[in-house]
């Protein structure tokens, strides 16, 4: 992946503006047990919890044992790379994850994309500028009706996250409250 200094950012909590520093005390609780060295980075009035740990942890697994642990957060995302916060950045990374994946080709996917700061202009620009340069490659095709993978794209101003996985884990980010 494009080298950035939070190459090992794993996942991505949102909660209530405020009460980032009391979310980011339960991640660090729930978490201290199964994965060592794990920290927490709080965004100030941003409603956003960064949570980072070493290379080797699946982001699934962090996302499931948060989840688990009924944290104060509403999603927690898992973060399968990380790139700076531009087209072709995200692109290549983009194209990285589908292409190292183990799906096979085409794969049917759908992009969601959340955007917080004002490094790119439009999450919807964005996605039309991927889905036009995968699907010219054949590495996948657009599918809004029955997608069977989601890219998802987190945009934190200068840093980007970006996950790649089946549509079934989608409703397991939410944590039940």
């Amino acid at each position: 992946m494009i080298g950035v200094k939070s190459a090992d950012l794993k996942a991505i909590a949102t909660t209530d503006i405020d009460v980032e520093h009391e979310a980011c005390e339960d991640i660090e609780n729930a978490l201290a047990f199964s994965f060592a060295g794990v920290r927490c980075e709080p965004i100030e009035r941003g409603g956003v919890v960064l949570v980072y740990a070493e290379k080797d942890y699946d982001p699934l697994q962090i996302v499931k044992t948060l989840v688990r642990n009924n944290i104060r957060c509403y999603w927690v995302i898992p973060i399968h790379a990380t790139c700076k916060t531009s087209y072709e950045d995200i692109s290549k990374c983009v194209l990285e994850l589908l292409l190292l994946s183990n799906v096979s080709k085409p794969i049917k996917l759908v992009f969601k994309c959340r955007k917080r700061g004002w490094s790119i202009d439009s999450c919807s620009k964005l996605s039309r500028y991927l889905g036009q340069l995968i699907e010219a490659l054949g590495i996948a095709e657009i599918e809004f009706r029955k997608p069977e993978h989601v890219v998802r794209i987190e945009i934190l101003g200068e840093l980007t996250g970006i996950s790649f996985y089946s549509i079934e884990f989608e409703k397991e980010f939410r944590v039940a409250r």
